[in-house]
Parts: C-alpha cells; structure tokens; sequence
C-alpha cells in the first residue's frame, strides 16, 4: 500500500507494510477527466517510487455497436483509435517523468477485464488507481459503476489496493 503524506517542507512514502518496492500501478482509463487525473497520480506515485505503469483501456464494442452490427468493424476501428490515443497521450506525460509505461488494450466489459488483468498479474501489479466516474457519466452518486464494481470484487480476486480519484 502506499502512503503518501505531503506538506510544504517534504514529501514521504512508504512503499508497503512488507517494505517491498513497488512494482507496477494498473491505470485503467477512458479519458474522462478522473480517469486523467487518476493517470497523472500514478505518474507522481511511480515518479517517487521507482516503480512503472501498466495504462488499460477496454473497449466494450457491444456497448457502442449494439443493434447496428453492419456498423461493427467501423465502430470497433473508431474505438481502437480512440484508445491509442489516450494510451499515447499518458505514455508521453509518463515518459517525460522518467515513468515506465505498458500500455495494454482490452475487449469486453471494464470491471471484468480490470480485475482479470490484475488477477493475471498478480505478481506484479501492487496497486490500482482508477478514475471515480467515466464516460458515460455518475453512474452511482459518487462511485461510478466501474469503479464501485473494482472495488468490491479486487479484495476477494486480487490482493491489491485500488485507489479511486474523484474528476
């Protein structure tokens, strides 16, 4: 777990209760703004850690092809597209930094891939950081959907702490 404590003179961390460096943060992303902010955090926590990151993004077809299945291989080019770009987007803010990046894409739905890639993982992802609320809005009052579904599924599947960054 990392525990990051700031104030104006300096800034400390603590890698885990183990004292085992960190290894990566699993970033998954949309580009809605808490996704970015929630990026932009696990650049400064790999930065002070020396650890690196792994950015996910899934591309659920079936949520933007539905009924229009002629439509299908254009719409799943758009999205992969879409994605690349995001991923590209955080690997050069990441890079600049001096931050590693695996950028990773996936199909399906987003909490079942999130927690499969950590459960797969497990060796090496220590940490989630995931923005509140994507794309398709507040889902939940405060936690969207995504997020809320991470959360409560990661303690059971994976042994790992999920950081949830409000937009």
């Amino acid at each position: 777990m990392v525990s990051i404590v700031t104030n104006e003179e300096n800034i400390n961390y603590s890698v885990n209760p183990e004292g085992e460096k960190m290894k990566k943060i699993l970033v998954p992303v949309d580009g809605s703004p808490s996704s970015k902010k929630a990026a932009e955090l696990a650049i400064d926590t790999a930065a002070m850690t020396g650890s690196s990151i792994v950015v996910l993004r899934v591309i659920d077809v079936e949520s933007y092809a539905g009924q229009w299945e002629f439509m299908r291989d254009k719409v799943e080019d758009e999205l992969k597209r879409d994605a690349n770009a995001i991923l590209d987007e955080i690997e050069e803010s990441a890079s600049g930094r001096g931050v590693a990046v695996e950028k990773v894409i996936r199909y399906g739905d987003s909490s079942h891939e999130i927690i499969g890639y950590a459960r797969e993982n497990r060796d090496s992802v220590n940490s989630i950081m995931m923005g509140s609320a994507g794309r398709r809005g507040i889902a939940r009052a405060f936690v969207g959907s995504t997020a809320s579904r991470v959360v409560r599924q990661v303690g059971a599947e994976v042994p790992c702490p999920v950081t949830v960054v409000p937009a």
